[in-house]
């Protein structure tokens, strides 16, 4: 019978690291703790991914996201607003005011709709829409349609969300070395426990039929965040070793 596999638990990110504990727990529930004869180190370990999962949904939220969410709603609300303006000018019996807007529909068209994409992209392209709509050439189309204020209320707007999204990278970011960090210290060594007692029970001859059918599936397991692991040092080592335009 095989034993298990070493792993570099310290290796993983904070997410890859629960979902492996979360693996290891799923097969130990259908061998059975006594199976694998780690019935008295499983409620340890249950207990510690308990604790890993509340820190981790703890750490995907924050109290920024709410005001996030909220300064993203204003910005697609102030956009719709100046997208419904132009529409409604075009529609003008002043000919000149017509033209202008048909002039700035036109810059508009170029950045499609805005509210569709991720937070980081709709940020650069209400960025760059704002500075285009900002030159000279088109700040009498903009008074004359009327969204000379709009379209620098969005800029500010979007200015406001990109400061607050910042702030909560910056947060979680700075979480990342607290809280998961120390439940990950308390289960690794249980886990480590649970796999020094499998194996010894292989290498005695103790072990039930039961832990080489769980040893087996934690094994394919491991191969595939080993080679998880692999991928991302080699994806880092040929960042470094890139040449430089």
């Amino acid at each position: 019978m095989e034993k298990l596999e070493e792993i570099a638990l310290s290796r993983m990110r904070n997410a890859e690291h629960f979902q492996f504990m979360t693996d290891v727990d799923q097969l130990i529930t259908t061998a059975t703790p006594p199976e694998l004869g780690i019935d008295g180190q499983y409620p340890s370990f249950s207990t510690a991914l308990a604790a890993e999962d509340a820190t981790i949904r703890t750490e995907l939220g924050s109290i920024l996201s709410k005001p996030i969410q909220e300064l993203d709603t204003l910005r697609d609300t102030t956009w719709s607003a100046i997208l419904l303006r132009v529409k409604s000018t075009l529609l003008s019996p002043i000919q000149s005011e017509a033209e202008s807007a048909l002039i700035i529909q036109r810059i508009i068209d170029l950045y499609g709709d805005l509210r569709a994409i991720t937070y980081n992209e709709e940020t650069a392209a209400i960025s760059n829409l704002v500075s285009n709509l900002m030159l000279p050439a088109y700040s009498a189309h903009l008074n004359v349609i009327g969204i000379f204020t709009w379209v620098n209320e969005l800029k500010m707007q979007n200015e406001q969300f990109q400061t607050a999204l910042n702030d909560r990278n910056a947060e979680l970011a700075a979480r990342e070395g607290g809280d998961v960090r120390a439940v990950r210290a308390v289960i690794d060594p249980i886990y480590q426990n649970i796999v020094d007692r499998i194996n010894a029970s292989v290498v005695l001859e103790t072990a039930k039929p039961a832990a080489g059918i769980f040893i087996s599936q934690l094994n394919e397991k491991i191969k595939y965040y080993k080679t998880t692991l692999a991928s991302r040092v080699s994806r880092s080592k040929t960042a470094e070793t890139a040449p430089t335009a």
